[in-house]
């Protein structure tokens, strides 16, 4: 193109140098004001011999979109409203944003109306979660597992409190949502395929950010897509009324297994055999003697002669020992308590008299109990200075300082 006059193309140049300015530098301001600030246009005329350049002030207004880090103003045709819903859209929602997590109670009651004097339909341990159905001033109503009630506000924990609370006590997992999820090598979908899931697939949680998630995986470490999981923290959920009952009988059956197992770690420690041995003979009456052998007679009668010796050896052991006030065969069987249905008001009971104390010696000895007597009276002891015993089905072994069993009996002391 030919100019009719040398200052035309000089006047383009200097037109073209403005506007490059105005792309990199910014707009300058004439003045402090904003009304003041202009746009500078050159118009070029290639017929007339001198061309002239004018402004036209256009304002900057709110709806003008400023980027502080390069200084240049874009202008964007959404209204103001339009650019801070379009900014609030871009921003990644939390992952318990439209969910409670229990924390102030070991048991929190899920009611059937916001109201505490309603029905309890559900019980939330702490530490369980719930998805928001419709959020109130003081009462919020939601659905975890299989209940749907109201919770209040104050017992629950929202949004970021709920996030950080699920992150300290949960273990995040990633649940893939696409037919094919893929792992890449990189945060870039270009970048190579590790390995992919099916859906459904959960996936480990290293780490993550506003676009992807580092996973762990069998191939490796690699990355996915926010947009192709949902996250889980495997917290519980609410659960109904009869599976807290049931709950709490599994709890108490799961209490007395470990008891006994607890109780019968604790009797084997404390175990030990015994054998006989010979100690002073005891100078007993005809009428101890027979006594004697008839309280054998009535604990172990149908137990072998070791058993019965060892009954025998109780009442003796308790005869000479410092701890018990009896000091005598008789004050030491019919003491209240000790022997049951045997004694009554310091003497025998009427059943004892009338079915054991009648018994000749010759009849006690069917069972071998007068013999059995006789030996323990001549010193003879098979359960050293045990002074208890009780049938081995009813004892309880984790009381006892030491024991040992003889037949259907406990020998043991405190």
């Amino acid at each position: 193109m030919r100019f009719k006059n040398r200052k035309t193309p000089v006047l383009v140049l200097l037109g073209f140098i403005l506007v490059v300015q105005i792309v990199f530098s910014g707009i300058r301001r004439s003045d402090d004001s904003p009304q003041t600030q202009n746009a500078v246009v050159v118009a070029e005329n290639e017929t007339t011999e001198e061309s002239t350049s004018s402004e036209k002030k256009i304002p900057i207004t709110e709806e003008e979109v400023v980027s502080a880090d390069l200084n240049v103003v874009y202008r964007s045709d959404l209204t103001s409203t339009e650019v801070v819903d379009e900014f609030e859209s871009s921003i990644d929602n939390g992952d318990y944003d439209n969910k409670i997590v229990s924390y102030t109670n070991e048991k929190l009651c899920v009611y059937s109306k916001p109201n505490l004097k309603s029905s309890v339909v559900g019980i939330m341990y702490s530490g369980t979660e719930g998805n928001i159905i419709k959020k109130g001033a003081v009462w919020t109503q939601i659905k975890s597992g299989k209940i749907t009630g109201y919770v209040r506000n104050t017992d629950v924990l929202f949004g970021e409190e709920a996030q950080i609370m699920a992150e300290s006590i949960g273990n995040r997992v990633a649940i893939a949502n696409t037919d094919a999820l893929c792992v890449y090598s990189e945060e870039d979908a270009h970048s190579d395929i590790l390995t992919s899931f099916k859906k459904g697939t959960k996936l480990k949680v290293c780490e993550s950010n506003s676009k992807w998630t580092l996973v762990s995986t069998s191939k490796g470490y690699g990355y996915v897509r926010n947009q192709d999981v949902a996250y889980n923290y495997g917290l519980g959920k609410a659960i109904t009324i009869s599976e807290e009952k049931e709950r709490q009988a599994e709890e108490a059956k799961r209490a007395a297994e470990e008891a006994a197992k607890r109780a019968e770690e604790s009797a084997e420690s404390k175990y030990s055999s015994t054998s006989s041995t010979n100690r002073g003979a005891f100078s007993l009456s005809a009428e101890e003697l027979h006594l004697l052998a008839t309280i054998v007679y009535y604990e172990a009668g149908w137990e072998p002669a070791e058993g019965q010796l060892a009954v025998a050896n109780v009442v003796l052991n308790r005869m000479v020992s410092s701890e018990f006030r009896q000091n005598t065969i008789a004050e030491v069987i019919y003491a209240p308590g000790q022997f049951s249905g045997v004694a009554e008001d310091g003497g025998p009971s009427a059943r004892f008299r009338n079915e054991y104390l009648c018994l000749s010696n010759e009849e006690l000895n069917y069972r071998g109990c007068y013999d059995v007597a006789l030996q323990a009276a001549a010193g003879v002891n098979n359960i050293g200075d045990y002074m208890f015993f009780i049938g081995a089905d009813h004892a309880n072994y984790g009381r006892y300082t030491n024991y040992t069993i003889i037949n259907n009996h406990c020998f043991y002391k405190y």
